[in-house]
C-alpha cells in the first residue's frame, strides 16, 4: 500500500480554497456539479477518513494525481517535464480521456479496459431522509435533477394534472444545466416530505451507459421508492423487483404510482429493501472503494512513466499554443 499523498487537482485556486475545509454534509450545496462531486467531495471524504490526500491548483512534482476529465489537459500543461505522475481521471459522462493513465467511470459497463475502474457514485451529500411519520401514503411525488435530462412528458401540464386528480402533488426540483462552473439553487438533498421519486430521461432509445445510478442510490438512502426509466447503471444494481420500478413512459409511471398508492404493503417492502441496499452504497462504502483504488490498486498496476507523460505534456502544450494562435 502506498503511503505517498494523493493530490486532487482543481485548476481554480479560489475553488481549492473553498473546498479545503468544507464539510460535504454540512456544505452539501457546493457539490452539485461533476467536478465538485468527483474531485472536491472525494478529496474531503478521504481526508476525513484519515487518508493522506492534498487538494491543489497546481500540478504536483510526483505521485498519483486525480482530476476531472475536463482538467487533465490543464494538468499536463502545468506538469514539469521530468515529474513522474500517475494521472487518474474521473471520466464522468465525458468521452474517454486519452491522456490519463487510469480512468474512473460511473457504471460497470463503461469499465472496458484494464486501466478503467468503476467506483460507485457518491450519494447525495447532506441527504435528509423521508419523514417516517408520513406513513405509507403516496401524497407527494418528485423529480430531482436537471431539466435537460428529464423527459418532456414529466414537464407537460397533463402529467401534473393527472396526479392532482389522484390527490398527489408533483414537485419538479429541477434546474437548467449551466456547466461545471455554475451555481445551482436546489433542494436535491431534501427528501423529508417526498413519498416517491420518478425519473425518466428524454431519450429512451438507449441505456445511457455513461450515467451513474445516483437517483436510485439516493432513493434507497432516503427511504423513498423509485420509479425510473431504463438505464444501465440502475439495472447493474438491480437484484429484485423491490429495488425500483422500471418504466418507459409517463403512462407506465402513472400506473406504477397508482399501484404503490393502493398497496401499502408493497410501499413498505420497497422502503425496507432500499434501506438494506443503501448500506452497500453509502458514503463510507464509497470512501473505502476510493482508498483501495488510489492507495493500493493504482500504485501497484500503474507506476509513473516519464517518457509517456512527457510526450502527452508536449501534445497538450502544442494544442494550447495552436488554440491561442487561432484566437488571435
Amino acid at each position: 500500500m502506498s503511503s505517498h499523498p494523493v493530490t486532487f487537482f482543481l485548476p481554480d485556486a479560489q475553488q481549492v480554497a473553498q473546498f479545503q475545509d468544507a464539510d460535504p454534509d454540512r456544505d452539501w450545496a457546493l457539490f452539485n456539479t461533476g467536478v465538485h462531486v468527483w474531485v472536491g467531495q472525494t478529496y474531503l471524504r478521504l481526508k476525513r477518513a484519515g487518508h493522506p490526500v492534498l487538494l491543489a491548483a497546481s500540478t504536483p512534482r510526483a505521485g498519483v494525481v486525480v482530476a476531472h476529465a475536463d482538467h487533465v489537459p490543464a494538468l499536463l500543461r502545468q506538469r514539469g517535464w521530468l515529474s513522474p505522475l500517475t494521472i487518474v481521471a474521473a471520466r464522468a459522462d465525458r468521452p474517454r480521456q486519452p491522456y490519463a493513465d487510469v480512468e474512473v467511470v460511473q457504471n460497470a459497463a463503461s469499465a472496458t479496459a484494464a486501466n478503467v475502474f468503476h467506483v460507485q457514485h457518491w450519494p447525495q451529500p447532506g441527504l435528509v431522509a423521508r419523514d417516517p411519520c408520513r406513513g405509507d401514503a403516496v401524497r407527494t411525488v418528485a423529480f430531482k435533477g436537471t431539466v435537460g435530462e428529464m423527459t418532456p412528458e414529466l414537464a407537460a401540464p397533463a402529467w401534473a394534472d393527472g396526479l392532482r386528480g389522484q390527490g398527489i402533488e408533483w414537485q419538479c426540483d429541477a434546474v437548467a444545466w449551466g456547466g461545471n462552473a455554475a451555481a445551482y439553487q436546489t433542494s436535491w438533498n431534501d427528501y423529508g416530505a417526498i413519498d416517491v421519486i420518478v425519473a425518466m430521461r428524454k431519450d429512451l432509445s438507449h441505456l445511457h451507459v455513461k450515467k451513474p445510478a445516483s437517483k436510485l442510490i439516493n432513493a434507497w438512502l432516503a427511504g423513498v421508492p423509485a420509479i425510473l426509466g431504463p438505464e444501465q447503471a440502475y439495472r447493474e444494481l438491480r437484484r429484485s423487483e423491490l429495488d425500483y420500478i422500471e418504466v418507459a413512459s409517463a403512462g407506465e409511471a402513472a400506473a406504477a404510482l397508482a399501484r404503490l398508492a393502493s398497496d401499502p404493503a408493497l410501499y413498505r417492502a420497497m422502503v425496507e429493501n432500499g434501506r438494506r441496499r443503501g448500506q452497500e452504497v453509502r458514503a463510507e462504502a464509497c470512501t473505502a472503494a476510493w482508498a483501495r483504488l488510489l492507495f493500493e490498486t493504482v500504485p501497484a498496476r500503474h507506476p509513473p512513466a516519464l517518457a509517456r507523460l512527457g510526450w502527452r505534456s508536449l501534445r497538450c502544450r502544442a494544442a494550447a499554443w495552436r488554440a491561442r494562435s487561432t484566437a488571435r
